[in-house]
């Protein structure tokens, strides 16, 4: 009898190890999606992933910059943004409750090394979203 629970007490953390990572490849495949966006400069796929009027922070020399998600998948659609592929290194990725997840990454391009801290919220469909992103952009 000992060895039936013990048996099963294995198989469920291996299926909650396996849901786990499931749901963090979840996670960071919107996270690529929002780099990917701005990288082939396809609004389209920003949409899918920016909860509309999300704020995005971004940090560049010391200064603030501040725009909506519409503004700025607008800049990255007029092509004044992006356009440069990035290599993403994916430092954190942690769920902060069920519906409720930070994700840290790098981009980096030729140019730009890119710091993301992205926030994400599931709605009620179960569809992750982006809601907050705050970003720190130097040289390389």
């Amino acid at each position: 009898m000992k060895k039936v629970s013990l048996i099963l007490f294995a198989m469920a953390l291996v299926y909650q190890t396996a849901n786990a990572q499931d749901a963090k490849k979840a996670i960071k495949t919107i996270a690529a999606q929002f780099v990917k966006g701005a990288d082939k400069q396809d609004a389209a796929l920003l949409e899918d992933v920016l909860e509309p009027g999300s704020l995005q922070y971004v940090l560049i020399g010391g200064k603030f910059n501040t725009f909506t998600a519409e503004q700025y998948i607008k800049m990255v659609a007029d092509k004044k943004l992006g356009g440069k592929p990035r290599k993403i290194n994916y430092q954190h990725a942690e769920f902060l409750g069920d519906n409720l997840a930070v994700v840290v990454l790098q981009a980096v391009s030729s140019e730009y090394d890119f710091l993301y801290q992205l926030s994400l919220a599931r709605s009620n469909s179960g569809k992750w979203e982006i809601v907050g992103v705050t970003t720190e952009i130097k040289g390389v």
